[in-house]
């Protein structure tokens, strides 16, 4: 086996750099951030990074004997697939489903469909000043949702809502068979093309799409008035995906009941976002995959893809 000389980067990684150290302790491993990436990557063979960090062509140029680009986590935005190719890099993310990404980005979804559903600032508040029993809640239990995007986190989100007894819907870029959809507990099944038609009689809706060309700002103005008036919208997949301002203003016109934000369109967000202290929002920091099992799981699987690297083997989960 070949030690290899691995560079994770970002300021996050940086935090916990003695870390990763004990966890890949057959490797060299190193922490940069921003200001110490240039001088640190030209001798990395492998690069993990975070999801969005910026990695383009003049960055991988300066690490000649770079061979694996490894995302931590799934979405690919951020890296210059082009210039991996021309480059002869090979880029790798790391699946959500089983290492405890889609898993936790699932609780989180579950967290602002309940916080949502029993009215949770109301109920705190009337906690605090003794008015018991009330407000009145909204169950999940018989009512429909609908999961947009129905991959590896669609697919965990919709068997989770599946179980607590509600009717799902079905939406996704790419037909599902018929058997993968009765074991998602998905009930009706629509095309992307059709999402505007998936959404009316639906009380919850919960954007799990990837990121790309076609997704961005889908859930849109159009989108937002296809929706009932006592739905509720809830996004823990990214914040491109949505136009903020058409949620706004339906939030505002009280064409939506509210929405359950984990990610937003600029993260940290501008501080005069009116999303971030509108009364009808729950708002989490893009905290759905951060969790001890995530952190363990997506680590295993890094560890586990520089090894297969240093023995000569085919990385896992490669996507060039």
């Amino acid at each position: 086996m070949k030690v290899m000389k691995v560079l994770f980067y970002s300021k996050e990684f940086v935090r916990i750099h003695d870390t990763f150290l004990g966890w890949m302790p057959e490797h060299h491993v190193d922490t940069a951030d921003e200001t110490t990436i240039e001088k640190k990557i030209a001798d990395a063979e492998v690069l993990v990074t975070r999801p969005g960090a910026p990695v383009g062509k003049e960055l991988l140029s300066m690490a000649p004997g770079l061979k694996l680009q490894q995302q931590w986590g799934t979405g690919l935005e951020g890296i210059d697939m082009d210039a991996c190719r021309e480059l002869g890099i090979v880029v790798c993310n790391t699946p959500s489903r089983g290492t405890g990404n889609a898993e936790g980005v699932t609780e989180i979804a579950l967290l602002h469909m309940l916080l949502l559903g029993r009215k949770y600032a109301f109920a705190s508040e009337n906690a605090r000043t003794g008015k018991m029993f009330s407000p009145r809640g909204i169950s999940l239990w018989r009512k429909t949702a609908c999961v947009v995007g129905l991959g590896n986190l669609g697919r965990t989100i919709a068997e989770r809502l599946a179980v607590m007894g509600m009717t799902l819907r079905g939406v996704n870029r790419s037909p599902v068979s018929p058997d993968g959809l009765e074991k998602m507990g998905v009930k009706e099944f629509f095309p992307l093309n059709r999402l505007r038609e998936a959404v009316p009689g639906c009380r919850f809706v919960v954007a799990a799409l990837s990121l790309n060309d076609e997704t961005r700002g889908i859930f849109d103005e159009s989108f937002f008035r296809a929706m009932d008036k006592d739905a509720f919208f809830v996004n823990v997949a990214r914040g491109a995906l949505v136009d903020e301002s058409a949620l706004l203003r339906a939030l505002d016109e009280s064409r939506l009941a509210g929405a359950g934000l984990d990610v937003l369109k600029d993260e940290p967000p501008h501080p005069g976002n009116p999303l971030l202290s509108h009364p009808s929002v729950t708002l989490t920091p893009h905290i759905g995959g951060n969790t001890d099992e995530s952190a363990k799981g997506i680590f295993d699987f890094i560890r586990d893809n520089v090894g297969r690297l240093s023995r000569g083997e085919e990385p896992l989960s490669r996507q060039n």
